[in-house]
């Protein structure tokens, strides 16, 4: 609970499926290789952090106050090891200054049991009065969604004390999207976590996250034992999400599209799904627009088991997604898939292969790929298969992909390359003045709830680097926050 400072450096119900960063000259690769080559002068955010995918926004770009903050949880695997085990963090960026300031969240205290997972990290949210809201849970270790409000606009040193909401049951992710609606108080903040009935739900707070109550079921799958796994996006109108049926371990999965509005669920084309979110009944996965559909062949291969990974919203207002799938089946063999829809109908390509698993406990575990918020031509993609040669690489890189004909090409070029560590589950946050950055995990990832990352980014504009250029110089911020008490409930 203390702050530092880093120096910068250089488709029907059997579902029928209907430039990204940087500039050329900063992208294009060296005359010879070097070790740990990054297109960009690498910042480390923070020395020790994780992330999942299922909690957004991880980072946010607080243009008036010039800063990017990203939500991670610390791992006893990394930097200061079980000193920093499971602590929830975040971390501000000062674009001017270079500085990287750390505030905890929530450290665990006598007992750190869930938390160190990085299912934990928080979702942020930028208030219009220039405060934050961050959001967590621990992953179904209770029936709890923390949040906390900072104390002033622009600034992550001091945090109101933790509070909680018991969901009544165990739960799991935080996402913080708003609509502005017909409020007259300025709209509705919504957070879409996983508790009853192990299904996505919805809490909602009409005061700019200060307090929350409980909403009802976003969708309903299964029994209790099967969940569906979601995507989320706004632009203040309409919530967009993409989502599958069940985990890809246990189902194989189709991906589907819907999006909240008013307080109504509806399909890709307006058709409502659900009248009122807000009531005790819900829409399935299969009410929505079926995206990609199970045994869907590409390259003469059926694609199965498939997973959502990002979906972002056009200037049109249309959405766009990035998911995965196995081909034939197998967990060896994944490959990103691109959608566009344009209005009436979802076209799918497919961007690349994605390579085998992280781990083999977690074997749709891939290294996952970014969306452009700003901008549906441009991708960035993490894989151990060079997309340009589908030759195999040492390490998960990360590489960036542009089209010009929606999708059915791409060109690419490398961000990284000849990495020592992983490169993995890129972010690209939402930029208002169309500036660009790219944020994602360096290091080694073992399993969800051991590894050693640091959190790393580049923002478009500046020099390549080379030779491990994640260890920077830091100096001593001098200061001391405390992270405020929180209740135990």
């Amino acid at each position: 609970m203390k702050t530092f400072v880093n120096t910068r450096r250089s488709g029907v119900r059997r579902c029928l499926a209907g430039a990204l960063l940087f500039a050329a000259p900063l992208l294009a690769a060296p005359s010879a290789p070097a070790a740990d080559h990054v297109a960009g002068s690498l910042i480390r955010l923070n020395d020790n952090g994780g992330w999942s995918w299922f909690e957004d926004e991880r980072a946010v770009v607080d243009a008036r106050a010039g800063k990017i903050l990203v939500s991670s949880v610390a791992n006893a695997a990394g930097r200061e090891g079980e000193a920093r085990d499971g602590d929830v963090d975040v971390v501000a960026y000062d674009m001017a200054s270079g500085e990287v300031t750390r505030f905890t969240l929530n450290r665990p205290r006598s007992d750190n049991r869930g938390w160190a997972d990085d299912h934990n990290s928080a979702a942020l949210w930028v208030r219009p009065d220039g405060r934050y809201v961050a959001m967590y849970s621990r992953h179904g270790g209770d029936r709890y969604s923390r949040w906390r409000v900072s104390d002033a606009a622009g600034e992550i040193g001091g945090w109101s004390p933790e509070q909680v909401l018991d969901n009544g049951a165990s739960t799991t992710y935080s996402n913080l999207y708003y609509l502005a609606g017909l409020q007259a108080s300025g709209g509705t903040l919504y957070n879409f976590t996983r508790s009853t009935n192990f299904n996505p739900n919805l809490l909602a707070s009409r005061d700019f996250g200060q307090t929350w109550s409980y909403g009802g079921r976003l969708l309903t799958q299964g029994d209790g034992r099967q969940r569906p796994y979601v995507r989320y996006s706004s632009d203040s109108h309409r919530i967009h999400f993409i989502t599958t049926e069940q985990h890809p371990r246990n189902f194989d999965n189709s991906i589907y599209h819907g999006y909240v509005e008013d307080g109504k669920l509806y399909n890709s084309v307006g058709a409502p799904a659900d009248a009122d979110l807000f009531d005790a009944s819900a829409a399935a996965p299969r009410d929505l627009t079926c995206v990609f559909a199970a045994g869907v062949q590409f390259d003469g291969a059926p694609m199965r088991h498939a997973w959502t990974i990002d979906v972002e919203i056009d200037r049109r207002g249309q959405p766009y997604a990035v998911f995965q799938a196995r081909a034939n089946g197998r967990d060896e063999d994944h490959r990103f898939f691109y959608a566009r829809f344009d209005g009436q109908k979802w076209r799918v390509h497919q961007l690349a292969k994605a390579g085998g698993y992280l781990y083999e406990r977690e074997n749709d575990y891939t290294g996952l790929a970014a969306l452009d918020p700003d901008d549906p031509d441009r991708v960035v993609v993490s894989t151990k298969v060079d997309p340009r040669s589908e030759q195999p690489t040492a390490r998960y890189e990360l590489y960036q992909g542009i089209t010009g004909d929606g999708g059915a090409s791409w060109s690419w070029t490398p961000i990284t390359s000849d990495s020592t560590v992983d490169n993995l589950r890129p972010v690209v946050p939402k930029w208002s003045d169309r500036r660009r950055a790219l944020l994602w995990l360096r290091g080694h990832y073992a399993t969800y709830t051991r590894y050693d990352l640091s959190v790393v980014g580049v923002i478009d504009g500046e020099q390549t680097a080379s030779g491990r250029p994640e260890v920077q110089a830091a100096r001593p911020a001098g200061v001391n926050v405390a992270g405020g008490d929180r209740p135990v409930p």
